[in-house]
């Protein structure tokens, strides 16, 4: 039975933004995660809730993109009913650090309600690029990081050379 992907909704509450993912928080969905914040931030906010409480998994490749928002964007991000799997694997990677973990009882009283954001498709080249750059902050932020992820970062760095040479400026194709 294949996993479902990321669903991603929004509620904003002034400086605040709440976002529920539910499902795979997976290299697929970190490029329009990653939009996402952005967008948000260029509307003023400056604290982004992570409800992970429907999240199956976060693999590397998104939790190197939550990462790497988190050293570029000035927003801070705030962690709301996380499954200790998930958890586990934040601390494995060194992002646990970078965030801030919400008690259950700290925020219920304040979650806005959510709407469905319209996640539009990314391209390969758009979800390797974002694996790629999520991978090689990973690595930066965590020396034993290296070890774990420097085949997958140089795989990921020969696909998307191969991909940019193969294919032609459009992506159409894709």
């Amino acid at each position: 039975m294949a996993l479902p992907g990321c669903s991603i909704s929004v509620g904003l509450d002034g400086p605040q933004a709440f976002v529920r993912l539910v499902g795979r928080a997976a290299a697929e969905s970190a490029p329009a995660f990653e939009k996402l914040v952005v967008r948000l931030k260029d509307q003023g906010v400056r604290c982004v809730v992570l409800d992970l409480s429907a999240t199956l998994l976060m693999d590397s490749g998104f939790s190197g993109t939550l990462s790497r928002l988190v050293g570029s964007v000035g927003t801070t991000f705030a962690l709301y009913q996380a499954p200790q799997r998930i958890l586990d694997g934040l601390d494995d990677h060194g992002v646990l650090a970078q965030v801030t973990l919400l008690a259950v009882d700290q925020q219920t009283s304040l979650i806005p309600e959510t709407t469905e954001v319209a996640l539009q498709p990314s391209s390969k080249s758009e979800i390797l690029k974002c694996c790629l750059d999520a991978h090689r902050a990973l690595m930066a932020l965590k020396p034993e990081n290296v070890a774990k992820f420097e085949a997958v970062e140089q795989f990921l760095s020969r696909e998307s050379a191969r991909l940019e040479r193969d294919v032609p400026q459009t992506e159409s194709s894709l």
